[in-house]
């Protein structure tokens, strides 16, 4: 007599098999989790014998039909899944088939038309060696098809030599503690896109950079910025400095002697700099004095300053949250102030000595969560070239201030 396993009653009782393959080796890359929700759910699906339309999967997942039909055709890109068209040409209403992946890495099933033996490179000799020599970097097992088939496409996609990507696993496993296949695929993208296609080149190139950064924590330290992480913005004055304009590291250091006792020393190092420049160019500051001319000077003076402490600002709310809080404090008791300011309350002097003396507590503990992670107190303020007449070129009655009738 034939034999019968009772199948659960209901269906959300049974266990779907998602095979290991994708969930190691292909789902850490999926770049969107709805996409992985409806691959699941779909496969669940399919497993149960459930027909669904992509309207319909998409209701149950709570995700519009665009995004359902974003995941197929990001799997289908990945050799997951078949995409049949309901009719030829349509590129929106089509039957998906889930591809049996091991049966395409392991078994040779034609699954989406994909020869594994290309994908894996197991009959190329040099392809063989090159993973052979990445396993022993690793110190682990053979790479299974899926990884092979990855670093193949960094030769195909991005270029890479063999050389290449040898080197980015050794100096990612061996600088970096870094094993992971999506790693060392970023390093090598990096560098190829530098045009860096012999490990000759990239010590080269590695060399030069690890030099520029030494320069960089040099000047960060002679303006007083020791511990502060660099920002894009300052990284791009300092090259300016070097690379345009041609100062040498020697010379930009002699500078910076003359910002001692100067609150804000990086301004201040950079005004010197900029006068230099003006001067030896006919700028401005060698002669031009019309007030429009003065103007536009001016207005890029504190355009830059408001750009370096937008940049500052950004920076320190990415590493320090409690910055961010007590700015948002500090607003909120800015706006209670003035409410209180205009209230006819007969005891608002009080409320507002109250807050106003919340609102420095809270500017307090901000200077002090700055200072301890190594950041100047004033680090995210709008900072001044010249506090006496903040950057106006003009002092009292219209009369030209000294930093502008002195450059």
């Amino acid at each position: 007599m034939p034999y019968y396993i009772e199948r659960p009653r209901n269906y959300n009782l049974e266990d779907t098999a998602i095979p290991n393959l994708f969930i190691a080796d292909f789902m850490p890359d999926v770049p969107d989790g709805d996409f992985i929700k409806t691959y699941i759910y779909a496969y669940m699906c399919c497993r149960q014998g459930t027909a669904l339309t992509h309207g319909e999967l998409a209701e149950r997942l709570g995700l519009m039909p665009e995004k359902v039909i974003a995941a197929w055709r990001y799997f289908s890109d990945r050799g997951l899944v078949n995409l049949i068209p309901q009719t030829p040409g349509d590129d929106l209403h089509f039957d998906v088939v889930f591809v049996d992946i091991k049966g395409v890495l392991y078994g040779g099933a034609a699954g989406n038309g994909v020869d594994t033996q290309t994908l894996t490179g197991r009959e190329d000799p040099a392809l063989a060696e090159l993973f052979r020599r990445l396993s022993a970097i690793n110190g682990a097992p053979e790479f299974d098809g899926s990884d092979m088939q990855r670093i193949i496409s960094w030769i195909e996609d991005f270029g890479a030599t063999s050389e290449v990507i040898e080197f980015a696993w050794q100096y990612c496993a061996t600088e970096r503690g870094e094993k992971s296949i999506n790693y060392v695929g970023k390093v090598v993208r990096d560098w190829c896109e530098k045009g860096l296609k012999t490990a000759a080149a990239v010590r080269e190139y590695r060399a030069n950079t690890d030099a520029r950064s030494g320069l960089h924590k040099q000047l960060m330290e002679a303006v007083g910025m020791k511990y502060a992480a660099i920002t894009t913005f300052e990284e791009k004055m300092f090259n300016h400095w070097l690379d345009d304009l041609g100062y040498t590291m020697d010379e930009i250091l002699q500078r910076a002697q003359k910002t001692v006792g100067v609150s804000n020393k990086l301004k201040y190092l950079e005004g010197i700099i900029r006068n230099e420049t003006e001067n030896k160019t006919g700028g401005l500051a060698s002669g031009r004095t019309g007030k429009a001319d003065r103007n536009d000077y001016y207005k890029q003076v504190r355009r830059e300053n408001e750009e370096a402490a937008a940049a500052h600002l950004a920076e320190v709310y990415a590493v320090i949250p409690g910055i961010k809080e007590a700015d948002n404090e500090k607003l909120r008791l800015n706006m209670e102030i003035a409410k209180t300011l205009a209230s006819g309350m007969p005891d608002r002097e009080s409320a507002v000595s109250r807050l106003v003396k919340e609102a420095k507590e809270i500017a307090a503990r901000r200077a002090e969560l700055l200072e301890k992670a190594g950041f100047p107190a004033d680090y995210t303020e709008l900072q001044y070239n010249c506090m006496h007449c903040r950057d106006t070129g003009l002092r009292e009655n219209d009369a030209s201030c000294d930093c502008f009738t002195n450059m």
